[in-house]
């Protein structure tokens, strides 16, 4: 028979059994109680190796069982089994102790390999003390179990990275380390999440494919491989990587540089790093569980996005990242205005059902990195961490497209409201969530009051949309467009890494007065699109990084300017080429993302976020 003793604890007589035949099955030693106050009786007689309790019961819930457990028997594991409706109340028996947790109904092979991870764990923890008391020599490994053991206290996912970083530079005396751990939608893929001493972030790479590794770390995605101090590095001295696996996937890799005292890394610090490694690797499956449980109970009950408190929280720290890394954040937020017709339309059932399927329809629409998060009936936001300006307008605009097409929504036909939309992004935008939502909240006053509401210009072409915001101009300003021009092509050509769009029209085609600053862009490789609406001269500009297009293109003869980039929008038009022409200009980013969207529609452009 297992030597493991497992206490199961359930008011139901039939989940006893059904537990005691599985478990007895598998030779383990079970003993069950129907009560938390009998469970505790049980221990105080004869403390099992593992627990394993339900969360709802009468009198004492599992909760409570889990701290009283925890209070008397600190280094008890504890495995709490719950349904998915009752994953908020595991999240808290997980803060209080509880080692692992089981959705109902119970998966027989989920069971035994939570059980298996627990008592290996508890071996390894039992073997180490026998080694300790046999000799004292080992007290360093000692003191190393117990920084390992602080890690269990960390159930943050990055937060973990960063101290495992830190603890292991400790153990084998390196001055820098980085981690990089996989990513959940791509278990093969690898991003850069922690980092401690002497690093330059920039210079790290952000992303790791295990399948695509160099040959001379190749055997890193071996499961056998627990380090590798590969020679012929390039570097003086050579790194030690240490993959950190659970259940034989690979959850992580990290990278140690340079030893204090300058000398090589040796068998001895492999020896420490694979054996913390050990603890590492539980400590972070541990975490990546809890966020996955915390998830599910921070989910608005009607429409499955995550509330406002998750979300804050999620924006708080990605913002944290995006600055440590040097990286865009971007949020985009939806709003549906008014509300108030369709909720007196709608019996709460029906509202209820209705906001359902139409956020339904935007949670489809969002991308498995992104974030879905409810502000109120009417309000939904989106975090697209590592999306720049550009990309999070393409966003914006997809997600729009998501509620305005949600069959729900087009069955409200007279009672449908305004699906109002705004994005910010960090840094441009704001540099905490505070700045961010103030943003939001600006641009969506600004597309509530736009000139495209209040002409019902939105479905109207390109050309159209000119002659109209023509008819809304002044005279005198012709100068302004080629000003601007000039202005808006030398700020591409110091900031080629920005990326937008600039499409320029200058007055009948002549790019006469544009050559200085078009010559500026020559040796470049600017993000930003340039299209330039003028007959191609290549022996006025030869290689200079533009796209020609012919003014016939799109059958205006206006003089226009439009720019949509990195935090900035503007928009130009002449009507003709008289010193008293009418002109318009604008920062609305409203009316400039439409002209470039409708430009870059009509000219096949595609904008990819």
């Amino acid at each position: 028979m297992n030597s493991a003793r497992i206490l199961a604890v359930d008011d139901q007589l039939y989940f006893r059994v059904f537990l005691e035949d599985l478990l007895r099955g598998e030779d383990f030693e079970v003993v069950t109680a129907e009560s938390g106050a009998e469970a505790l009786a049980l221990m105080e007689e004869d403390p099992p190796d593992l627990v394993l309790t339900d969360l709802v019961m009468p009198e004492m819930d599992g909760r409570e069982l889990v701290r009283q457990v925890k209070e008397r028997w600190p280094e008890q594991d504890i495995v709490v089994v719950t349904s998915v409706g009752d994953v908020k109340t595991a999240v808290e028996a997980m803060r209080l102790g509880a080692t692992d947790y089981l959705l109902k109904p119970i998966d027989r092979t989920a069971l035994l390999r939570s059980i298996d991870g627990i008592l290996e764990r508890r071996a390894m923890h039992a073997e180490h003390d026998r080694l300790v008391a046999e000799n004292l020599s080992f007290m360093g490994h000692f003191a190393q179990y117990e920084r390992a053991l602080g890690l269990f206290s960390t159930l943050s996912v990055e937060p973990l990275a960063d101290r495992i970083v830190e603890v292991l530079c400790l153990e084998t005396n390196a001055h820098a380390g980085v981690a990089w751990l996989a990513d959940p939608d791509h278990p093969s893929r690898l991003r850069l999440c922690g980092v401690g001493g002497l690093i330059r972030v920039k210079d790290e790479v952000e992303e790791i494919e295990v399948e695509g590794l160099p040959s001379i770390l190749r055997p890193l995605a071996e499961p056998g491989c627990r380090s590798l101090l590969p020679k012929d590095t390039g570097t003086a001295r050579a790194p030690l990587f240490v993959p950190i696996r659970h259940d034989g996937e690979m959850l992580g890799l990290l990278r140690l540089t340079d030893r204090v005292d300058g000398a090589e890394f040796d068998e001895g610090d492999r020896e420490v790093a694979e054996r913390f490694a050990l603890f590492a690797s539980q400590a972070l499956a541990n975490a990546i569980a809890f966020r996955s449980l915390e998830r599910r109970s921070f989910k608005d009950p009607t429409t499955h996005a995550y509330t406002r408190a998750y979300f804050d929280d999620v924006l708080e720290y990605e913002l944290q990242k995006a600055k440590r890394f040097g990286r865009s954040l971007s949020v985009v937020r939806i709003t549906l205005d008014p509300i108030g017709p369709v909720r007196e339309r709608l019996s709460p059932p029906e509202f209820n059902a209705w906001i359902q399927a139409v956020v339904g329809d935007l949670q489809r629409a969002v991308r498995s990195t992104d974030l879905l998060g409810t502000e109120s009936e009417h309000e939904y936001v989106v975090l697209l961490p590592e999306c720049d300006s550009l990309g999070s307008v393409v966003a914006k605009r997809r997600l729009r497209a998501a509620f305005e097409r949600s069959p729900a929504f087009q069955q409200l036909a007279d009672d449908r409201p305004a699906v109002l939309s705004a994005m910010a992004t960090f840094p441009s935008n704001g540099a905490n969530p505070e700045e961010l939502r103030t943003c939001l909240n600006r641009r969506i006053d600004a597309d509530r009051r736009s000139l495209l509401r209040l002409y019902d210009l939105e479905q109207v072409p390109f050309r159209g949309l000119l002659e109209n915001l023509l008819a809304e101009g002044e005279e005198g300003g012709t100068g302004l467009g080629d000003q601007m021009a000039g202005f808006l092509l030398d700020e591409v050509s110091r900031n080629p890494h920005h990326r937008g769009l600039l499409f320029v029209a200058p007055l009948g085609g002549q790019t006469a007065k544009l050559r200085s600053a078009l010559e500026q862009l020559r040796g470049t490789t600017p993000r930003t699109e340039v299209v330039l609406f003028a007959d191609r001269d290549e022996q006025l500009m030869p290689g200079v990084p533009v796209t020609w297009v012919s003014p016939s293109r799109i059958g205006a003869d206006q003089p226009f300017l439009v720019y949509l980039g990195e935090g900035a929008s503007y928009a130009y038009v002449q009507d003709g080429g008289a010193e008293d022409a009418t002109t318009y200009h604008t920062a609305d980013p409203v009316v400039v993302e439409q002209l470039a969207f409708g430009l870059s529609h009509d000219l096949g452009i595609p904008i990819g976020d």
